[in-house]
């Protein structure tokens, strides 16, 4: 038999030695059938080996194995149900009767305890009757204390002697006391206080009158005397007003007088550069004809010395850099001469 149980798979085997000793014979039989026989037919397909498509038997064989294979699972497949439904309606009796004896020990549980809660308060009469005793002497306590000190705790209180809780209340009824005598004494001290008070500011009062009609009176001389001021003012506001008047109107004649040489000049000016202007383009056109002169004389083979020459030009138009802005001024003429120059030995 422990032969046997070799051939069952491991975890299979790990649980059915955990069933009881009663199950023990019962569950090993069904098990090694089974799995003997899944072992077996294991082995017979394992032998049937298919060669090429030709091979019909071993094709057949296997085929036929795979239906005996299924028909042994099935019939396997059963005997497990019948088993597990074995197994279900025992568990089903088992949790029933476990619910029975849950359900006693609760109300067994319940009862005792009611008998035992009852029996307690009827053993602890004396002490509820002195816990009373110390409830009523301790909101006596509370009563009378409570007036004097509102925020007093009674565990300060309840477990005093009568001696000291006598000491204790006389002490704050003194200090009440103490209280209600200062407070009547600051109110009569703030009345006082009051009086005086009303008294001073009656006075104030009346100096603040006497220094508003001081000060009415003192008003209506200042405005008198800002009346006086801007009449005064005024004159003399006309007086500048007049005479700023006057300082421009002779500033615009004499504006207008210097316009006029500022004209007259700039038209002696535009003369004088027109006259320049025109010796320049004389002096331009005397050399023009002086250069197409030149240019008549000259033979084919010049055309590389003007080529030169024109680029000897074009070189002075960078060679020289001043500093002030009249000579600059002046170079630019140059250049722009020379560009003419050279503008027009090119065309030719």
């Amino acid at each position: 038999m422990e032969k046997n149980l070799v051939i069952l798979p491991p975890e299979v085997k790990e649980l059915a030695l955990q069933v009881s000793d009663k199950k023990q014979e019962e569950v090993k039989s069904v098990l090694i059938q089974i799995f003997n026989g899944t072992d077996n037919w294991t082995k017979q397909v394992e032998n049937i080996h298919v060669k090429d498509i030709n091979d019909t038997m071993s094709i057949q064989l296997a085929d036929t194995a795979r239906k005996n294979a299924k028909d042994a699972r099935l019939s396997a497949e059963k005997i497990f149900d019948a088993k597990r439904s074995e197994v279900q309606n025992e568990m089903r009796d088992y949790k029933l009767e476990d619910s029975l004896w849950l359900k006693s020990k609760q109300i067994m549980q319940v009862k005792f305890k009611a008998i035992e809660e009852k029996a307690k308060y009827k053993a602890d009469f004396v002490k509820r009757h002195e816990a009373e005793l110390h409830e009523a002497k301790t909101k006596e306590r509370l009563a009378k204390i409570e007036k004097y000190n509102p925020e007093i705790n009674r565990i300060e209180i309840e477990h005093l002697s009568d001696d000291m809780f006598e000491t204790v209340l006389n002490g704050l009824i003194a200090k009440e006391n103490e209280r209600i005598a200062a407070e009547k004494k600051a109110e009569d001290e703030r009345i006082e206080a009051e009086r005086k008070e009303a008294a001073r500011v009656k006075q104030l009062a009346i100096e603040n009158e006497r220094l508003k009609k001081e000060a009415e009176e003192k008003e209506k001389e200042l405005l008198e005397a800002e009346k006086e001021r801007q009449r005064l003012a005024k004159i003399e506001s006309d007086k500048l007003e007049k005479e700023r008047k006057e300082r421009e109107s002779e500033a615009e004649r004499l504006r207008k007088i210097q316009q006029q040489k500022i004209n007259e000049e700039k038209a002696k000016a535009d003369k004088l550069a027109n006259e320049l202007q025109a010796k320049k383009d004389a002096e331009i056109e005397t050399e023009n004809k002086r250069l197409e002169a030149i240019e008549s004389e000259a033979s084919k083979g010049d055309s590389a010395k003007v080529k030169d020459l024109i680029n000897d030009l074009n070189l002075l138009k960078s060679k020289y850099t001043f500093k002030s802005k009249k000579n600059q001024k002046m170079y630019e003429g140059v250049n722009i001469s020379i560009d003419k120059i050279t503008a027009w030995m090119e065309t030719k």
